[in-house]
């Protein structure tokens, strides 16, 4: 057999991706969020206080340096990316070297085998710019960017629901054209896997803007003092329809069709499908949104997946 012919010191030069916009991206660190951001490079350094850090979507709070991880991750990936090609050539030229050493007439036969790994898919650029929105602090002037909702601003803090569910909401109007790059840069069933994935996660994040801009804009109210909310209470859309009856003589229902008052129910209770039972469709979910568009039912009395 043959010595190695992988180099003994291999190098890659990475640069910091900044985008052409002139983003910084970042990560958070929470193990519940793990989210992906960006914020414009001059706020990142003339803005944002090293010790105190602020993730704009679960506003998990932390120094600078731990939002850099991302940076680490990204050099990670391109040294593999290099260096990956070349180890599985290698493997496959060394297992070829053993086996044809091989006696072919001994008692034992020993052969050796190789699997190379699974190519890790990325999501096209395109589709990546697509979903991305952008942000303004009111307060502090602090430009940044995340896919998805991000209520908090990462320099100050600043909660800006208001903002969060404008943008979340034209986002979602462009998933014909975020489809249409999938298609065209994945293969079909990743492509099929990936859009359903981001229809879910779409549905989740724009149940909860309306949540938490609902939320905030109650405890914005004059009397809002009068009223003691408890917890997720505006997870519950029959609750806190009430709740504003109370507070203002307004109920939900009073400013939808009756359609669209069935349809915001199957969303909020959609979305806690999705969050809470992994997808999986009870009869709790059926009887309260009567809803059958969509789902798959498996032999007319097992627990069912919900699509979209």
């Amino acid at each position: 057999m043959h010595d190695s012919q992988l180099p003994d010191n291999f190098k890659v030069k990475v640069d910091i991706p900044i985008d052409k916009d002139g983003y910084l991206d970042l990560e958070c660190q929470s193990e519940v969020c793990e989210a992906a951001f960006k914020i414009l490079l001059d706020d990142w350094k003339d803005k944002v206080r090293d010790e105190e850090v602020f993730c704009p979507v679960c506003r998990h709070t932390t120094t600078s340096d731990e939002f850099i991880a991302a940076q680490l991750k990204y050099a990670e990936s391109m040294f593999m990316a290099e260096f990956q090609p070349m180890f599985e050539a290698e493997m496959r030229r060394m297992t070829g070297d053993f086996n044809r050493s091989m006696p072919k007439d001994g008692f034992i036969g020993v052969s050796m085998s190789w699997k190379p790994s699974r190519p890790v898919v990325v999501v096209p650029l395109e589709a990546a710019e697509l979903m991305q929105q952008r942000y303004t602090c009111e307060s502090c002037g602090c430009q940044y960017a995340a896919i998805g909702a991000a209520f908090f601003c990462p320099s100050c803090g600043h909660n800006s629901v208001q903002t969060a569910l404008v943008e979340t909401l034209a986002i979602i109007r462009r998933w014909p054209e975020i489809k249409a790059a999938l298609d065209a840069k994945l293969d079909r069933d990743t492509a099929a896997n990936n859009s359903r994935l981001m229809q879910e996660t779409n549905m989740v994040k724009l149940v909860t803007a309306f949540e938490r801009f609902a939320e905030a804009s109650f405890k914005a109210l004059p009397n809002a003092g009068d009223f003691r909310l408890v917890h997720s209470q505006f997870q519950k859309l029959p609750q806190s329809s009430a709740l504003w009856e109370e507070a203002i003589g307004v109920r939900y229902e009073s400013m939808l069709t009756p359609n669209e008052w069935a349809e915001l129910q199957r969303y909020f209770q959609q979305r806690h499908v999705l969050v809470h039972n992994d997808g999986i469709v009870d009869e709790g979910y059926l009887k309260k949104t009567g809803d059958q568009y969509g789902v798959v039912v498996a032999n007319g009395q097992k627990p069912t997946i919900l699509t979209y």
